[in-house]
C-alpha cells in the first residue's frame, strides 16, 4: 500500500498515482478538500482510517511508501461536520470549535503532527518531509551563504524612507514575500504575487510605514535554473526568460505568445554537493531550487521549494520525472541517470 498526502485535483498527484496503478500498486490518496478518507480510530499498533465511499478500513501503519506532496490533512478527515453553534448556560462559546484558534483546530493540528510522525518514523520508503513542508526563506539563505552559495543581498524593512540608506542592496531592487506568496482564488478570479523591481528614486523622502518586508538586490541574469531534487539525484533545467520583458524579472509570469525557451541542464557538482547538503540539513530527499546565473556566469541562489514543484522541468526536459517518483515509491527502482539526453551546461 502506498498512501499519498495530496490536496484535490493536484495534477502531479493525479499522474504518479495513474502510473502506479498500471504498476499494479495499490494507491491511496487522502486529500484535505474531500471527506473520502476519515479517521476511526488510533492504538499502539494501529491509526485507522475509513474510504467513506468503498467502505474499505486501512491501517496507515501498513504503509509501503508515503509521498508528502501537499498538506494531505484537514478537519474534514477528523469529523463529519461541527455544529454551528456551541452554548453552554446561556453562552455562546462557539469561539471554542470554529476558527485556526479554536480548540478544535488545535486538537486536529496535534493530531495531524502525531499522525504525520508516527507514519515518517514507522515508513521506510517516503518522499517529502511533513514537518518541513515549508522552509524559512530567510534561513534558508543564510545557510546557503554558510555553505559558501553566493546569494542576493536583503533586507527587512519597516519604512519606505529606509531604502535611501540601504547601500548593499542594489537599485533597482527587488520584492518578494518572506513567507509564500498569495496563490488564493477570490469569486472565481485567481490572484497571484510576482517577485517584481522597482527603483529607490520612487521612494524617496516618503515616510510610510510598512509590515516588515523583504527587499533583496536585483541580479542582472543570463538566464534562470530550476533544479529538482530527488534522493540525491538532480535534474536540472535552463529557462531563458530574460529575452522577454514579461518574464524578464519573474519567469512565472508565463507568455503564451512568447513562451520562454528551457533545456535540460547539467549543474556545477561543487553547486549540486552544496545544495544536497542543505536538503541533508532540512531533512528532506525532494524539492526544487531556483538560481539566477548572472551577466558574469555567477550562480545565485535564490529559494528552495521543498515541496518540489516538478512539471514544469519533467516534460521540457524529457526526465518523465513522475515516472522516476512512481518507481521509487514502488521500490521498483530504474536507472535514473540522463539516458540519451544531451545536457547543455553554459559556462
Amino acid at each position: 500500500m502506498i498512501v499519498i498526502f495530496s490536496n484535490e485535483n493536484d495534477l502531479s498527484t493525479i499522474d504518479v498515482a495513474k502510473r502506479l496503478k498500471q504498476m499494479k500498486q495499490d494507491v491511496i490518496i487522502i486529500e484535505p478538500d474531500t471527506a473520502e478518507n476519515m479517521l476511526i480510530g488510533i492504538d499502539n499498533e494501529k491509526i485507522l482510517f475509513k474510504n467513506i465511499r468503498t467502505g474499505r478500513v486501512f491501517n496507515i501503519l501498513n504503509a509501503s511508501a508515503t509521498w508528502w506532496r501537499r498538506s494531505g490533512l484537514g478537519m474534514k478527515n477528523f469529523t463529519k461536520s461541527l455544529p454551528d453553534k456551541f452554548i453552554v448556560d446561556e453562552h455562546d462559546l462557539s469561539a471554542l470549535i470554529h476558527g485556526s484558534k479554536s480548540i478544535a483546530f488545535m486538537e486536529m493540528n496535534d493530531l495531524r503532527d502525531y499522525i504525520f510522525t508516527t507514519l515518517y518514523k514507522h515508513c521506510k520508503i517516503k518522499i517529502g518531509n511533513p514537518h518541513a513542508m515549508s522552509l524559512n526563506r530567510l534561513e534558508v539563505l543564510d545557510t546557503a551563504r554558510e555553505l559558501g552559495l553566493e546569494t542576493p543581498n536583503f533586507a527587512v524593512i519597516t519604512n519606505y524612507n529606509q531604502l535611501q540608506n540601504l547601500y548593499n542592496i542594489s537599485d533597482p531592487f527587488v520584492t518578494k514575500a518572506i513567507y509564500n506568496g498569495i496563490y488564493n482564488v477570490f469569486d472565481k478570479i485567481s490572484y497571484y504575487t510576482y517577485t517584481e523591481a522597482h527603483n529607490k528614486a520612487d521612494f524617496y523622502d516618503k515616510d510610510i510605514p510598512l509590515f516588515p518586508s523583504l527587499i533583496t538586490s536585483f541580479i542582472d541574469k543570463s538566464y534562470e535554473i530550476r533544479s529538482f531534487y530527488l534522493e540525491g539525484k538532480f535534474y536540472s533545467m535552463a529557462i531563458f526568460s530574460q529575452s522577454n520583458e514579461q518574464t524578464k524579472v519573474d519567469f512565472r509570469k508565463y507568455s503564451n505568445t512568447k513562451p520562454n525557451r528551457t533545456e535540460p541542464y547539467q549543474l556545477p557538482i561543487d553547486i549540486e554537493t552544496k545544495l544536497n547538503t542543505i536538503y541533508k540539513k532540512y531533512d528532506l530527499n525532494c524539492g526544487s531550487a531556483d538560481f539566477i546565473v548572472d551577466k558574469k556566469g555567477h550562480y545565485v541562489f535564490l529559494e528552495i521549494n521543498p515541496v518540489g514543484q516538478f512539471g514544469m522541468t519533467s516534460q521540457p526536459c524529457n526526465y518523465d520525472l513522475e515516472q522516476k517518483i512512481a518507481n521509487y515509491l514502488a521500490s521498483n527502482p530504474q536507472p535514473i541517470g540522463f539516458s540519451g539526453i544531451l545536457l547543455a551546461k553554459r559556462q
